[in-house]
């Protein structure tokens, strides 16, 4: 990838001002350490590491490579993106009914409705507390795998609305849209999207180094997660490849994601209704991650932020709405 030295496209008053808002978040305790990349006309203007992406059980200095749980970033970057390709292709209409792909799937939702979180679904299922379900009633009900039960319960499961009638973010809407592609193409999302870790395979089976990646959340055994994604649901019952979290990438990599997708005309992006990106001001389209991290396209000029912050490391605090704000503030004002 093209990358400049960002001094020739970005003023050094904006970069002292994105040092200082970074800077202050660690200060602060809001998070260990960040990498913040800007795009500008699908080239990288700027991009860098601040503070650490580990200060437990060691201290590690993060780096520019550093690999992020992306959280439910990866909603677009995965099954959000792998919908907009199938509707270019004329495999997939959003208008068309969920249950038109999926038999078993109860209501008169679209996928225009999941992709907006507009279907009624409810946001989320206790990951511990359905496993155990799964886990006692597996071989009763002849259940394949978690994921299966996983699925079936989303089908089954009470509407709190009739579709259309209300935006309520639903990580259900995304593992749906997964199980729909997975049918559509007879592929995993991880063979569509290979930046996803799933459980079973081991650490050396990866081409990313586990001390490459940020750690996450430490537990109340005392484990800390890191090469797993943080996502209940999608760790234990989707095992690691799931529509609503699961992708791993670093700042450049997401970079290459956003200048692919800004290059994808508009007419064909909004027929996949925008891989479920959220529409802001200036045309733009955005994303956020529990973890911490943060996409914003504007495809009209090709540029993009991208923040980077393992948030949940080593405990689960802090919010990054101020952050976030003031880092886009800095390179659009």
């Amino acid at each position: 990838m093209k990358l400049l030295s960002f001094l020739l496209s970005i003023t050094l008053s904006v970069t002292q001002s994105v040092d200082s808002i970074v800077n202050h978040s660690i200060q602060s305790g809001e998070i260990p350490g960040a990498v913040v990349c800007y795009v500008e006309s699908d080239t990288i203007a700027f991009i860098k590491a601040y503070g650490n992406r580990a200060i437990i059980p060691t201290v590690e200095a993060m780096t520019t490579k550093t690999v992020f749980d992306l959280a439910s970033v990866s909603k677009p970057v995965g099954a959000g993106t792998a919908v907009v390709e199938l509707a270019k292709e004329g495999k997939i209409d959003v208008d068309k009914m969920v249950r038109e792909y999926l038999p078993n799937f109860q209501g008169d939702a679209t996928i225009r409705h999941l992709m907006n979180h507009t279907s009624g679904l409810i946001p989320y299922f206790n990951a511990y507390f359905l496993d155990s379900i799964y886990q006692a009633d597996k071989d009763k009900k002849n259940y394949t795998s978690s994921q299966a039960y996983l699925v079936d319960s989303i089908c089954r499961s009470k509407r709190l609305n009739k579709p259309g009638e209300k935006v309520r973010y639903s990580c259900l809407n995304f593992i749906t849209l997964q199980q729909i592609v997975e049918t559509i193409t007879g592929k995993s999302l991880a063979t569509i999207c290979p930046y996803y870790r799933p459980v079973e395979m081991q650490p050396e089976q990866f081409t990313t180094p586990l001390e490459q990646i940020a750690p996450t959340e430490k537990l109340k055994d005392g484990t800390i997660i890191r090469g797993q994604v943080h996502d209940p649901m999608a760790r234990i019952l989707m095992k690691g490849v799931s529509g609503n979290a699961g992708v791993f990438m670093n700042a450049e990599q997401l970079a290459e994601w956003c200048i692919y997708f800004m290059s994808i005309p508009a007419q064909q992006r909004e027929a996949g209704c925008n891989a479920g990106l959220w529409k802001g001001e200036n045309n733009s389209l955005s994303h956020s991650g529990y973890t911490g991290t943060y996409v914003r396209l504007y495809p009209d000029t090709h540029d993009a932020i991208i923040i980077l912050a393992n948030r949940v490391h080593p405990e689960d605090k802090g919010n990054l709405n101020d952050l976030r704000e003031s880092i886009i503030e800095a390179f659009r004002k």
